[in-house]
């Protein structure tokens, strides 16, 4: 492959990097930051990636805490969602409360095999958390404007944790301020290998 063609490609891959990005949302509660990404897999079918900050730190109200027990989020519509999966983690439908994972509601659950025990996460902590979720072919819509309430059970020191219940709102990452300047370079390299070719044949 040539300098010009190995540039473009490079450079192409840049751009459907930034444009394939993932949706994103964040709240703050107790201290602890929760992120949650979205990437879509298929029409029925979305990953979507929890990452979890500032476990156990300084601004953690809470502390002492050893992981997450289980953690649930509203269906897009009710009746939607046909599964899920996650590492370490079990599926169920229904919501969560105190005690967990307590299959009522409209909403779709995750309880962990093995419950997290002492001793307490380091400060500052970090956990991620992966799972997929399927919904039945008919569900009108998919994961279209899809605002899921959040709650999550955790184990610790304390007798019981306060549960989050907020909603996370999924929003575009915006494109880089340097797509323009990529943009701009492959026009600039095509440009260039027009010329060249056209001196060949002059």
């Amino acid at each position: 492959m040539s300098f010009k063609s190995s540039s473009i490609a490079t450079i192409l891959g840049a751009v459907a990097i930034s444009v394939g990005a993932p949706a994103w949302a964040s709240l703050v509660d107790q201290g602890v930051t929760y992120t949650l990404f979205e990437s879509t897999l298929s029409p029925t079918e979305d990953q979507f990636t929890l990452d979890i900050t500032g476990i156990n730190g300084p601004s953690d109200t809470e502390g002492g805490r050893f992981g997450v027990n289980s953690f649930a989020f509203t269906e897009p519509t009710p009746g939607s969602v046909a599964g899920g999966s996650s590492t370490g983690f079990t599926f169920m439908t229904g919501g969560l409360n105190a005690a967990g994972c307590n299959g009522t509601g409209n909403f779709y659950c995750f309880k962990a095999n093995t419950a997290p025990t002492a001793p307490p996460l380091a400060a500052n902590s970090a956990l991620s958390f992966t799972f997929d979720v399927t919904l039945n072919s008919n569900s009108a819509g998919g994961f279209a404007n899809y605002n899921p309430d959040f709650k999550i059970q955790w184990l610790g020191t304390n007798n019981h944790y306060d549960l989050v219940s907020e909603t996370l709102t999924p929003t575009p990452v915006p494109l880089p301020p340097s797509l323009p300047l990529l943009l701009g370079a492959i026009a600039a390299l095509g440009f260039i290998g027009r010329r060249k070719s056209g001196r060949k044949f002059a």
